[in-house]
């Protein structure tokens, strides 16, 4: 998987199931490259990152947005590597 080519709609099932994964509701781990290119992806990617929660916050309930915001922002992108171009 290579973030770049995934649409936003893409991103947003991996990071479901990331965000499972994290928080014990599903046994699909992500293997920790994939879940390192994801995160280093969106930590440069600022538009793609918008795009990617705004399909994902469309299909969580509302109850849980706040706390999948939190975990999205804090958790898990990493600010973006030293020496790889940021872009928006």
């Amino acid at each position: 998987m290579h973030p770049a080519s995934l649409t936003a709609a893409e991103i947003a099932d991996q990071l479901a199931r990331m965000y499972a994964a994290d928080h014990g509701l599903s046994d699909d781990v992500p293997t920790p490259e994939e879940r390192t290119a994801l995160a280093d992806y969106l930590g440069c990617h600022e538009e793609a990152r918008a795009e990617a929660w705004a399909a994902w916050a469309a299909e969580l309930n509302p109850t849980e947005r706040d706390a999948a915001e939190y975990w999205l922002d804090v958790e898990f992108v990493e600010p973006c590597p030293e020496g790889q171009p940021a872009s928006e």
